[in-house]
């Protein structure tokens, strides 16, 4: 019986209000259970005290985050209260007051939650505190489109790295400022602390694969169960309430050598050959025989064309042939075609011509050992590799790469048409 009102609490009635501006705060989702108390008094008892001890919390304790339950007989009530760490402790406990206003409305019914822009609310007569993704998950979008170029790609990396970095996050919240060429890109992630780590994961994977369906207008918003993410070109919090990411990544000094050796395509080689090694593992060969059976600085004729390994892997990519990347003497029983699709997917998302747009090491051991796709992580085509290229002496090859770069007629950010002179030493 309990799994069945849950069920119908989560899946039928939740009775969702969107978008409903209430004293300057947007009212995101609201929703009533399906199932009303059995035993009226003893439940708006608790539910009021539960409302006093949770304004006392975050009033006079000076917290953004508090749980409060109540038991009366046999019966249970649980709460949760939430608002989003750039407020100020007034602006907190007004969105409380706003939102304990606001669920009251489903005041016969044993579950209710209201979402804002800046904070949300939720009761049930059943322990829900360690919930992240539920059915009833949703998306907010702005209704003013951008036409700037590649828009959508550094919006995608501002998402990439906040649902990284906030589940490692004490708190489980970050707000991040992305500068670019005419404003900025303002962003937050928040789980409910009384998540765990994968479980805070999770969840922002989700609103993140949500938020995709807002792109490419300029504002997104993504709530659940215990998460919300949002993402906007207007500030929506103060510039001091940001934190930089870059230490949640730990990326060393190895991370910037590979930088300085390789430049554009040297990581991307570093990491293809990665990616390669990784299928050699998989197929349980004991050399280290490229996999693909080419060189990556050898051509192989193709359509009456000349293509590297490069190119060869993003055509295929295209075409959703990834397999024929794969040696033919392999034996397909012996590896998992998901999951080879997947180590190649990500293999081209280190060799995309924006560093913003290429994964940092820590993600990418991420996306290896996590059992989701790539799917919202497409990679884009990155740098043209010319089929003048040159052998050298001392067995290398001397590599003119092409970037095919914004500028700043984009109009979003200013970066370069340039070339890079690179030379890779050949091997097997």
């Amino acid at each position: 019986m309990l799994e069945l009102k849950l069920l119908a609490f989560l899946t039928l009635i939740w009775c969702c209000t969107n978008d409903i501006i209430v004293d300057g705060n947007l009212l995101i989702n609201e929703g009533c259970s399906a199932y009303n108390v059995t035993n009226m008094p003893s439940f708006l008892a608790n539910l009021n005290e539960m409302f006093q001890s949770l304004r006392a919390k975050i009033s006079n304790q000076k917290k953004h985050f508090a749980i409060e339950e109540k038991t009366r007989g046999d019966v249970l009530t649980y709460a949760i209260f939430q608002c989003r760490n750039y407020l100020s402790q007034s602006d907190c406990v007004d969105c409380f007051n706003t939102a304990s206003t606001q669920i009251r409305n489903c005041y016969a019914a044993n579950g209710a939650r209201a979402i804002y822009d800046d904070c949300f609310l939720r009761y049930e007569s059943d322990r829900f505190y360690e919930q992240t993704t539920l059915p009833g998950n949703g998306v907010s979008c702005g209704n003013t489109s951008t036409s700037v170029t590649d828009f959508r790609v550094v919006v995608q990396h501002v998402l990439t790295e906040l649902q990284t970095a906030t589940p490692k996050i004490k708190g489980f919240y970050a707000a991040t400022k992305t500068q670019v060429a005419g404003g900025a890109i303002y962003a937050v992630a928040q789980c409910v602390e009384t998540a765990i780590e994968p479980k805070c994961l999770d969840c922002l994977h989700v609103g993140y694969k949500n938020l995709q369906t807002c792109l490419p207008n300029t504002e997104g918003k993504a709530y659940d169960a215990g998460c919300f993410m949002r993402y906007s070109t207007t500030p929506f919090f103060a510039d001091n309430h940001t934190i930089n990411l870059s230490s949640y990544f730990k990326q060393g000094g190895s991370n910037k050598k590979w930088t300085i050796i390789g430049g554009v395509v040297g990581g991307a080689a570093v990491l293809l050959v990665l990616f390669l090694l990784k299928l050699t593992t998989i197929s349980k060969r004991n050399d280290r025989e490229i996999i693909s059976g080419q060189k990556s600085t050898n051509v192989k004729s193709s359509e009456d064309e000349p293509e590297y390994l490069l190119q060869r892997a993003w055509k295929l990519y295209e075409r959703d042939l990834h397999l024929e990347l794969l040696e033919e003497t392999i034996n397909h029983n012996e590896y998992n075609v998901e999951e080879v699709k997947k180590i190649i997917e990500i293999a081209l998302l280190c060799t995309q011509a924006l560093a913003i747009m290429r994964p940092t090491m820590s993600e990418i051991v991420l996306l290896l050992k996590s059992k989701n796709t790539v799917e919202n992580l497409q990679p884009t085509m990155p740098v043209v590799v010319g089929t003048s290229t040159i052998p050298q002496e001392g067995n290398s090859m001397h590599v003119v790469v092409g970037t095919n770069m914004m500028t700043q007629e984009d109009n979003f950010t200013s970066l370069s048409n340039a070339t890079a002179s690179i030379s890779i030493p050949s091997a097997r």
